[in-house]
Order: structure tokens, then sequence, then C-alpha cells
């Protein structure tokens, strides 16, 4: 009985001096005035970009994706063939282009082997 009595006594201790600990590291850490918060290495938010698409007139946006740190737009054109945009959003600037859709011009009736 007197070992419990102890062991109960040693624990309570402990548990007093954990607190004890923690509640004077936390002060310590609040009150330091060269310590960086986590939000002062936070970058700060980017300026709003007004970006022109280049589409022809009547075309419809259809879906708009977020592809990693790129947007996927797929617009449908007039004559019903589709393209894909994509865009980097940070910057407006549109890094590729894609076009779907039957080929027209001089290569248009030939098949590929």
């Amino acid at each position: 009985m007197q070992i419990l009595k102890a062991l109960v006594v040693i624990m309570g201790v402990m548990i007093i001096a954990g607190s004890t600990f923690l509640g004077v590291e936390v002060y310590k850490r609040m009150s330091d005035p060269n310590r960086t918060s986590l939000t002062a290495n936070a970058p700060a938010p980017a300026q709003a970009v007004d970006v022109t698409l280049d589409v022809p007139a009547g075309s419809r946006i259809g879906e708009v994706l977020a592809v990693g740190n790129r947007v996927l737009f797929k617009v449908t054109l007039p004559e019903g063939a589709d393209r894909l945009y994509l865009m980097d959003p940070r910057n407006g600037a549109v890094t590729a282009t894609i076009t779907a859709g039957p080929i027209s011009g001089p290569d248009s009736g030939k098949t590929v082997p």
C-alpha cells in the first residue's frame, strides 16, 4: 500500500512539473520578439491580373479545370471545334493552346501511314 501511495505522489509531481515546463515554454515563445510568426513567411497575395483570351466571336467556354498549378479552359469555337487553353493563374500567361477538330488546308486529304 505504501508503494502505491509513493507512485501516486511521484506521478503527481511529474504531471505538475511537466505542465509547468510546458507553460514556461509557451510563455517564452509567445513573448520572444525575435521569433517570426508563421504568417510572416507567407507570400503576399498576387495582384489581380486582367487576361483576355484570344477567341473568335461566338465561342463558348465549356469547362474550367485546375491542372497542377495551371488552369485549363475548354472553349468551343463557332465552327464546332474545341480549343484548350492552358493558363498560369499567377501572371495570366497562356502557356499552351491546342485546337482539336477536323484538319483544314492542303494536308486535309492525306492519311498518316
